[in-house]
């Protein structure tokens, strides 16, 4: 199975440290959803993905597949709108996952190894690769999520909890005022 890079995109529901079962009575597994901008969609590496998962469609099941009829991992984020922060009409997501613990890095490829430096609402690639799947007799390809690199942290959080740095920058305090008055 080849593995590719995403363009960039926005993290949202990430769960890279403590795996979770993706329905009740599931098998636990680490996953995020990966949301595109229209601006992303244009990236080379969004055709290098759809190319991926038609190859990957035609390697299973023979060049006369019918790819209308598979499901494939791309969605509108606007059937989420205002449901979810961040999804919005003209973004498309996809939700890879995997059963072993991601790789996790930051622009400089550091490991990232604290969950709490890692939340919906960062700039992200991801590294993935196509599977083909059938469960209850439909078929399709999904991606199985294998890295994670955080490409920018000063992106808004999805869940609207501000930073330290900016929930506090209503002026310096000084050494006097942090007295306690006790």
């Amino acid at each position: 199975m080849a593995s590719l890079n995403t363009p960039y995109g926005i993290l949202s529901f990430p769960t890279l440290f403590q795996p979770k079962p993706r329905a009740d009575g599931g098998d636990p597994v680490y996953s995020a959803v990966l949301i595109f901008s229209p601006v992303y969609q244009q990236d080379p590496a969004y055709k290098k993905m759809q190319d991926a998962c038609i190859a990957t469609a035609k390697d299973e099941w023979g060049d006369k597949v019918n790819l209308k009829e598979l499901k494939m991992p791309f969605r509108d984020a606007g059937e989420k709108e205002g449901v979810w922060a961040g999804f919005e009409r003209g973004h498309t997501f996809i939700s890879p996952w995997t059963k072993t613990k991601p790789g996790i890095v930051n622009a400089q490829r550091q490991d990232v190894l604290l969950p709490e430096e890692v939340w919906g609402g960062q700039m992200v690639r991801m590294n993935l690769s196509p599977y083909a799947w059938i469960n209850s007799g439909r078929k399709g390809v999904s991606f199985a999520l294998n890295h994670v690199q955080i490409v920018r942290t000063d992106t808004p959080r999805l869940d609207g909890r501000g930073s330290p740095s900016t929930v506090f920058d209503d002026g310096v305090v000084s050494e006097e005022e942090t007295e306690s008055p006790f």
